[in-house]
């Protein structure tokens, strides 16, 4: 394989991936080849193959389904018309630093007033909320999510510490649009301490976001503290022909 970029050999395969479903040579909807055709095509191990691939799944690119393969992502409005934010995942693949979630909570709650506010529904309806701290060798990121309980989200470790996202996706649970707010505050003591920040003057970003379906319904409010120390907050806006 012709080396397009510098870099992990598992993101060039992956962009090179993605610039072919993007072409169209492989269509929504298709199968692509097998993991080990794909390997020899690229001549790579099978190893940065399946890892390349798995980028690509947990972004919602690919979709694997059991007994019959790994499909392209048929087009819809949340995933594949545009992307606003990369997942905090992929932003650290992109860096060539590994991630990992190092707290992770799921519970369900019963909304106050504020939540039952942002959400149009009574105080009292049922949410699911939750609480993960991510980060690399050190945690960056406090992120504490609200989600309308639409699905069931299994308290699985695989799947509460990977992809929110395409976990929903995978659900057929979509999104046409995101709101975000981004903002430097003084982040609250017990989020310091999960993030060993000690300073407590230090200001953080603060990103709150609200996520919509195709009918306008708010399903996530996700409120998320990054460590400045260790963090950009980056977005990348295309839009996918």
């Amino acid at each position: 394989m012709k080396k397009i970029s510098i870099g992990p050999l598992y993101l060039q395969v992956r962009s090179h991936m993605k610039s072919r479903i993007e072409s169209g040579e492989w269509p929504e909807g298709s199968v692509i080849p097998g993991e080990n055709e794909l390997a020899e095509f690229y001549k790579v191990s099978r190893v940065t193959m399946r890892t390349a691939i798995k980028a690509l799944v947990d972004d919602g690119t690919l979709v694997r389904k059991a007994g019959f393969g790994t499909t392209v992502a048929m087009n819809r409005s949340s995933m594949s018309n545009f992307t606003l934010v990369r997942s905090f995942t992929n932003e650290m693949n992109e860096m060539g630093l590994p991630s990992k979630t190092m707290q992770v909570e799921l519970r369900m709650i019963e909304a106050d007033v504020i939540l039952a506010s942002i959400f149009g529904i009574q105080p009292g309806d049922k949410l699911y909320n939750l609480r993960r701290v991510r980060g690399t060798v050190v945690p960056i990121q406090y992120c504490d999510t609200y989600l309308l309980p639409v699905v069931e989200i299994p308290n699985d470790k695989e799947i509460l510490t990977g992809s929110l996202y395409a976990f929903l996706t995978k659900q057929n649970v979509f999104f046409s649009h995101f709101e975000e707010v981004v903002t430097a505050v003084r982040a609250p003591k017990p989020i310091r301490q999960a993030l060993l920040i000690y300073d407590e003057y230090t200001p953080q970003l603060k990103r709150k976001r609200f996520s919509y379906d195709d009918r306008n319904k708010l399903i996530e409010y996700t409120e998320t503290f990054y460590h400045t120390e260790h963090y950009e907050y980056r977005t990348e806006i295309f839009y996918r022909k």
